[in-house]
């Protein structure tokens, strides 16, 4: 097998790989539209509602957890192909949606392919944490057994059968941190434009200045996503998973370039230079011939 397919994993975890991939994609895309939701709007017992996946979400997921284990068993071919349904599903759900209506087709496809592609990257990460995680002693006599190399298995394991080889709940329990964090970070990452749009957009007349409670909603909108993409950043180190550091580091990349274009109001860190006003020309009438130039 090629080194950049990752680890082989029996039948078995690839299903179970592919359960994990979907049920956490589609938990972080509920959890994400639950807090866009509150942060915009304020929190309702309506905006409840947005915990129900939508109908895209649910076919990715439901693909992803029954139909896609099929693919192969390498965990990262896996996750690969995860990641690529996902903007597959995104783009068939928008043509569904607007048919031929070419700009809103557009614009909703790039927004559904965003959202669900995020989605399903972090399902996909969590799907590959779970299926590289130590396996029970059990497990792995039984793999051993079907290599002939029973002997050495058993000799080396001292743990009771159902244990695992090396204690992970501690550091499950971290993954799991780290996957939350980036969750809300995505989350906030998206209530970025939408609030700026909600701010500047306007048709037919310039748009007004943005008051004051918009500026303080992008301050903490921006505040709050660098400290759970930083925190994420911090914990996946602790975690000492490389996949997890660079998916983590990323993510706090992508949040500071979305803090700077989005800014409320425009110019608040690279400030709009002024027009330049020359005063010291007379005034042209253009018959005088005292113009500038002639």
């Amino acid at each position: 097998m090629a080194a950049n397919e990752g680890v082989a994993v029996p039948r078995a975890r690839a299903r179970r790989q592919g359960v994990v991939t979907g049920a956490v994609g589609m938990i972080g895309m509920s959890l994400g539209t639950l807090i866009v939701s509150v942060l915009l709007g304020g929190f309702s017992w309506s905006s409840l509602q947005t915990l129900v996946p939508q109908v895209d979400t649910l076919v990715w997921a439901l693909i992803v957890a029954f139909a896609l284990p099929f693919v192969g068993a390498a965990d990262l071919r896996f996750a690969i192909a995860a990641v690529a349904l996902g903007l597959v599903v995104a783009v068939v759900s928008a043509v569904a949606q607007f048919g031929g209506m070419g700009d809103i087709l557009f614009v909703v496809s790039g927004w559904k392919m965003l959202t669900l592609g995020c989605a399903a990257m972090l399902g996909a990460t969590a799907g590959v944490i779970d299926a590289r995680r130590p396996q029970p002693v059990a497990h792995a006599a039984e793999a051993a057994l079907v290599g002939g190399a029973a002997g050495a298995s058993v000799g080396a394991g001292t743990a009771g059968v159902g244990e695992d080889v090396v204690p992970g709940g501690r550091d499950r329990g971290v993954s799991i941190a780290v996957l939350l964090a980036l969750v809300a970070g995505a989350a906030l990452v998206f209530a970025l434009p939408l609030g700026w749009f909600g701010v500047y957009f306007s048709i037919w007349e310039a748009a007004d200045p943005p008051t004051s409670d918009e500026v303080t909603r992008y301050e903490w909108t921006a505040a709050l996503m660098l400290v759970a993409f930083v925190a994420a950043v911090v914990l996946a180190v602790i975690r000492r998973r490389r996949g997890l550091i660079i998916v983590s580091a990323v993510a706090l990349l992508l949040g500071i370039a979305a803090a700077f274009v989005f800014q409320v109001p425009r110019g608040r860190f690279v400030p709009v230079p002024a027009p330049v006003v020359h005063e010291d020309h007379p005034v042209c009438f253009g018959t005088t011939g005292d113009c500038p130039g002639g």
